[in-house]
Order: structure tokens, then C-alpha cells, then sequence
């Protein structure tokens, strides 16, 4: 009989865990929050249920390989290959005998996978219904989120512009999975949203879901996500951008249509969806959903909001008073060396969209409808992935984006990408990559990335982009121009230790207004800069306790102006007091001389949650999370955390104000697994 003993238990627990988090780190480190309308939260929830969920490496398709962190398309495609000629997996170390995995890919990309039982690779009888209950998994979860100091918005009469429920977050979810069905539904109330009785949730989301059902992939009545090619036409599952992981990130694994559990509430599609098909993949899907959009008279409205809040009286009165129709569909085939697709897509407003008047506005969508039609491929050729997508929308405007990773030996790995969105591409469900988040357009630019492992220990990654703006970019009235750069460098000389520095540079023309030498003010455009260099140390003493040390420094200077500096220091530890008890604790200490300035930490939080921190002026932050599970059918999570602010009277501002100088938050969760 095999005994887990508390210490190993604690230290197989964490290994996973804290690679799970390394991952998303390496992913999250570059986001900058501020300047990215990207939706991350279903990724991160992705990622986190992967871990929960392993791959089976003997029925995962290609696809599936593919959304594994660490597999990439040759290595997917050599897995496939593998398993059709050669018995199933006995155990994930097997994966060594596939070429391209050596021990470092394997310890990357072993969290995520499994082999199955013998009974999984044998049950293929539909009508059996131990077919369909087969891996059982019944998941309830609640969550409680508030913010302790009032904020404006709660003092405030509804009929005064304040909010009209309580400051508490509320979120719950029911999912019911097996390995070919799936049942969920979200519930959600953000604070400031009224919660009249139990059932009363401001946003409510809902599946059912067949999946992996021989030729039939997938069918999914209620809500889901659409993810094709490289995403400049359709992908609403959220994506990374720039960052360390400077080879990964630039291409786009897609994830085809998929049910949808996020309370993100305005980025997937509502309806039904299928797919079909094995070596040629069709794909087809109809969406009906409401959306909630300021309105410029009774028959034209803007473009519908994303952030799905519904607070106040007049944000109530707008709430869910547009409706968007939706229809698309995909071709693929898979070729012996890579896919090649075909997808497009129908939009229908019921009313139409106007567009503002400011310079940056004008080639923002415009009118009731939109059609789109996208053309992707992916191909091994040698040493090289070639991959690339061109789009076009019926206001005869375009987009493409070509690239090819290379391996250049066993040891380095390079990659080029080139993009050109046009300024007025109206991929309004688009997410392709570039140096604008969001839905791509207005940009051109070149990227080349390269990752060498000098040793077992040693890594060294760096990138650098040139981008254009041929129109004006947000908040700015005529093209523009710039570039960045990053390098970093990975120690890792043993598995008590780890370390790594790293430099990121960005440069960008930018508006700015000066006296001319008449003596008038006018608009004049100069060069915005922002330099941040960071250091980070992690040390394991124990099996149960790890350490982590970062310093980040940060050298802003906007167009016209004098450079601001910013910098920041924590602490972090993590220790494990019992088996079933982990605590994360942090202590921050920031001091920057403005928001330009401002600087960024990824913190540990309740399962599902992104948090990836923004501070600036000068300050001390402090949070506890604490993960307790009494059996093993149930989890507990709590997160405390303040932050205390040394030279400010009050804290945000409008309904969110707070007055004083600390603001604390509390979060509590339990998640039930049958």
C-alpha cells in the first residue's frame, strides 16, 4: 500500500499548483491592464480547470493537444502520429518516446495530462448510459466578494445616480461533466446590482453540451465561445498578448467552439453550435442574445458595452435593450502536414450603431450589419510552422497576419510575424495580435521573437516589435508610430531555487500641446517612453515552504513632459501547515510618482479570479490567502487584503470614491466536488 506522507503530500500539491501559477505569470508578468480591453477571466479559468481536468493523451485530439501550455504544433502532430501506430500510453512518462519531448518539456507539460483508465478507452457505447456518465464530475460553487471601506456609490440615493444594491460580488455556479457531457449554469451579481430574491441574478449563463462523440464533436445549445485560426475574424475566448513567453504567445491555438462558463458576461454567443467531422471539420453556429447599449434616440444606439454592470438607475433603464444576432460557420481540413480553414460570419443589430465624432472614432463600426470571411492555414514545412490568416468584412476593408516559428536547433527556437489591419476592419468578434488589444485594426507591424536554453539551467528570451498606426489610435488625432523591446533571463540551477531579470522598453509617438513662437497653443506630436526593468528570486527551504522576492523599477516619460519613476518591492511566502491548509502571504511596498509610473504584481487569489494588481503614488499592500480542504470533496478559499496609501486623502473616484486613504477587500469561496 502507498502512504502519502503530509510532507510529499504538500510538495506534489504545490509542484503542481505552483506551475500551474508560473505559467499564467510568465503570461500575465507584460499585461498591462489599463491599456488592454481584453477579457481574460475565461482564460485563466481554462487554464485552472485543464489543471483540474487532464488531458487524456489516448483520445485528445489535436486541438486539445494544442491548449496544453508547453505543447505546441509539431509536438501535438508527433503525438498523434505516435498513437496511431503504437499502443495507448500506460503512463504520461511514456510521452519521452515521442519525439520532440525530452524531460524538461515532459516536467513542463505533465500537470495537464493523464492516461485514462482502462474502462475510458473502452467505452464507446453511446446507447450504454455509462457511456454518458462515465467520469462523473458534479462541481458547486459559490463566491463572496466586497470591498470593507463604503464607497460614494453607496451613499449616494438611486435617484441621485447611486447604486442600487449592495457592495457584495456574488457569484455561483453549478456544472455537471462527464467524459461526453456537460451541464452548467453561472450566476452573477456585481456590486452595486440589486439581488431582489434568490434567483434574481443580474447576468445568468447556461449549457448543455455533447462532446467527443466520435464524428460529432461537439453540440452546445445555450451559451459558448468561438475561437478560429489565428483570431482575426472570430475568437471570443480571451487571449495573452506580448510578454516573456515571447514564442508562444504570438500564435493563436484555436479552440473552435466550446461552452461557455465565464461571467464574462458580453463576450461569447448564445444559441447553438456544432461540430462535426474528423479529418474535414464543419462548423456551424447561431446566436440570439441581448445586449445592453447607450442610446442616441429611440433608433440609434452605440456600440454595445462589455462590462455587463448594471448599477445605477440610468445604467438599470439601458440594461439588455438591444438585441444581436449572430450566424457563421467553419471548414477545416486537416492536411498531413498541418489545417487549412475557411469560417465567415453574419451580424444583425436591431437597431443601428453610430459611431462618435472624435478623430480616433471614425473608423469605428458603423450601421445594423456586418459579414465577414477568413482563410487560415497552419503547415509544418522542415524546421519551420508556418501559420496565417487574411479576413475581410463587407466594407471592403482587410486584415491579415502571417508568421513561421523555427526551430533552429533542440536548444533554440525563433519567431516572425507580420500583421496589417486596416483602420476601419470590422472584425467586431476579432482578437488578433498586435500591439492594440482587443479587436484588430488600425495597425501593421513586424515581430521576431527568440528563446535559446544556453543550459539545463540557464534561459535567455527576448523580442522586439515595430508597430504603425495608419489612423488615429485612442485618445490621439493623427497616424502614429513605435516599437518595444524585452529580454529576460531565467536561472534555474536546481529545484530549491529560481531567478529571473528582465528588461522591457516601449516607445510611442504621442499628442502633445506646445506654445509655437507666436505664442499659440498647438498640437504637436512627440515621443512617449517607458522603460521597466524587474528582478525576481524564489527559494524552497522546504518541502513545504516557498519564498519569493521581486523588485520592479519603472522610468516613464509622456510626449512633452518630464519623466516620472516608479518602483516596487514584495515579499511573498507560501507554506503548507497541514496537508490539507496552504497559506499565501504578501507584503508590497510601492512608491511611484504617478500613474504614468504606475506598477503591476499577479497575486494568488480564489480559485477562478484574475488578479494582476495596478499601484501607483506611494504605499504599502498586504493580502492573505488561505486554501483549506476539510475533505476531499470540499475547498475552502479566503483572500484578505488592504491597501494603504501614504500620500492620498482619497482613494478612485465618481460612485467608486473612497474617502480616506486605505482600501480593503475580502473574498470568500467554497467549491463541492462529487
Amino acid at each position: 500500500m502507498f502512504i502519502l506522507t503530509p510532507n510529499s503530500y504538500a510538495q506534489h500539491q504545490d509542484s503542481t499548483q505552483s506551475k500551474i501559477e508560473h505559467d499564467l505569470e510568465i503570461l500575465l508578468d507584460e499585461f498591462d491592464g489599463e491599456e488592454s480591453d481584453t477579457t481574460l477571466e475565461e482564460l485563466l479559468e481554462f487554464l485552472q480547470n485543464l489543471a483540474a481536468n487532464p488531458l487524456n493523451i489516448n483520445r485528445a485530439g489535436l486541438d486539445e493537444l494544442l491548449q496544453v501550455p508547453g505543447i505546441n504544433f509539431r509536438i501535438a502532430q508527433n503525438i498523434v502520429q505516435y498513437r496511431s501506430s503504437n499502443p495507448p500510453f500506460e503512463k504520461v512518462d511514456d510521452l519521452t518516446s515521442v519525439s520532440g519531448i525530452g524531460s524538461a518539456t515532459l516536467s513542463q507539460i505533465q500537470p495537464y495530462l493523464t492516461v485514462g483508465t482502462a474502462a475510458e478507452r473502452g467505452r464507446d457505447l453511446y446507447l450504454n448510459p455509462r457511456y454518458w456518465t462515465g467520469g462523473s464530475r458534479l462541481e458547486l460553487f459559490s463566491r463572496m466578494q466586497q470591498t470593507i471601506e463604503e464607497q460614494r456609490g453607496y451613499q449616494r440615493p438611486d435617484t441621485l445616480g447611486g447604486f442600487t444594491g449592495s457592495p457584495i460580488k456574488y457569484y455561483q455556479r453549478v456544472r455537471y461533466r462527464s467524459n461526453h457531457l456537460s451541464l452548467n449554469l453561472t450566476q452573477e451579481k456585481d456590486p452595486g446590482e440589486p439581488l431582489n430574491y434568490p434567483m434574481n441574478f443580474d447576468y445568468n449563463s447556461w449549457h448543455l453540451a455533447l462532446e467527443n462523440n466520435g464524428r460529432l464533436n461537439s453540440l452546445i445549445i445555450g451559451d459558448y465561445s468561438v475561437s478560429f485560426g489565428q483570431g482575426l475574424l472570430l475568437w471570443s475566448g480571451g487571449a495573452f498578448g506580448k510578454g516573456s513567453e515571447v514564442i508562444r504567445t504570438p500564435i493563436k491555438n484555436e479552440r473552435g467552439i466550446r461552452p461557455f462558463t465565464s461571467a464574462q458576461e458580453m463576450i461569447g454567443f448564445r444559441g447553438v453550435a456544432a461540430t462535426y467531422g474528423n479529418r474535414l471539420q464543419l462548423t456551424g453556429f447561431y446566436s440570439n442574445r441581448k445586449r445592453t447599449a447607450s442610446e442616441i434616440d429611440e433608433s440609434t444606439i452605440r456600440f454595445p458595452t462589455e462590462n455587463g454592470l448594471h448599477r445605477t438607475l440610468n445604467e438599470r433603464s439601458r440594461r439588455l435593450n438591444t438585441t444581436q444576432k449572430s450566424y457563421g460557420g467553419r471548414v477545416r481540413y486537416r492536411l498531413p502536414v498541418g489545417f487549412i480553414g475557411v469560417s465567415g460570419f453574419h451580424n444583425r443589430f436591431d437597431r443601428p450603431v453610430q459611431r462618435g465624432t472624435l478623430p480616433w472614432e471614425l473608423n469605428n463600426f458603423d450601421g445594423a450589419s456586418v459579414t465577414g470571411y477568413a482563410a487560415d492555414i497552419r503547415i509544418l514545412a522542415g524546421p519551420a510552422t508556418l501559420f496565417g490568416e487574411a479576413a475581410h468584412t463587407d466594407n471592403n476593408s482587410y486584415g491579415f497576419l502571417v508568421g513561421a516559428q523555427f526551430e533552429l536547433s533542440d536548444r533554440t527556437d525563433a519567431i516572425m510575424l507580420y500583421r496589417r489591419y486596416d483602420p476601419d476592419f470590422r472584425a467586431i468578434f476579432g482578437s488578433g495580435f498586435g500591439e492594440q488589444s482587443g479587436n484588430p485594426r488600425n495597425e501593421q507591424g513586424l515581430y521576431i521573437g527568440l528563446q535559446h536554453q544556453v543550459s539545463p539551467a540557464i534561459r535567455i528570451s527576448t523580442y522586439i516589435d515595430q508597430f504603425q498606426f495608419p489612423a488615429p489610435r485612442f485618445q490621439q488625432r493623427q497616424p502614429s508610430s513605435g516599437y518595444d523591446w524585452l529580454a529576460r533571463v531565467d536561472l534555474s540551477p536546481g529545484n530549491r531555487f529560481r531567478f529571473y531579470a528582465l528588461i522591457r522598453f516601449k516607445q510611442r509617438e504621442e499628442d502633445h500641446r506646445i506654445t509655437d513662437e507666436l505664442g499659440r497653443d498647438v498640437l504637436a506630436q512627440g515621443e512617449s517612453k517607458r522603460t521597466g526593468v524587474r528582478f525576481q528570486a524564489e527559494y524552497i527551504p522546504l518541502q513545504a515552504i516557498r519564498f519569493r522576492t521581486r523588485f520592479d523599477t519603472v522610468r516613464s516619460r509622456s510626449a512633452g513632459e518630464s519623466s516620472d519613476f516608479g518602483y516596487l518591492l514584495f515579499q511573498d511566502v507560501r507554506f503548507y501547515l497541514f496537508q490539507n491548509l496552504r497559506i499565501d502571504a504578501r507584503y508590497t511596498y510601492f512608491n511611484t510618482d504617478g500613474f504614468d509610473s504606475r506598477v503591476y504584481q499577479f497575486e494568488n487569489d480564489l480559485l477562478y479570479v484574475l488578479s494582476n494588481t495596478m499601484l501607483f503614488d506611494r504605499g504599502k499592500r498586504i493580502y492573505a490567502l488561505v486554501n483549506f480542504s476539510p475533505a476531499p470533496w470540499i475547498d475552502v478559499w479566503l483572500k484578505a487584503s488592504t491597501t494603504v496609501y501614504d500620500n492620498r486623502e482619497t482613494i478612485s473616484s465618481g460612485n467608486l470614491q473612497i474617502d480616506g486613504n486605505r482600501k480593503s477587500d475580502i473574498g470568500v469561496q467554497a467549491r463541492i466536488r462529487f
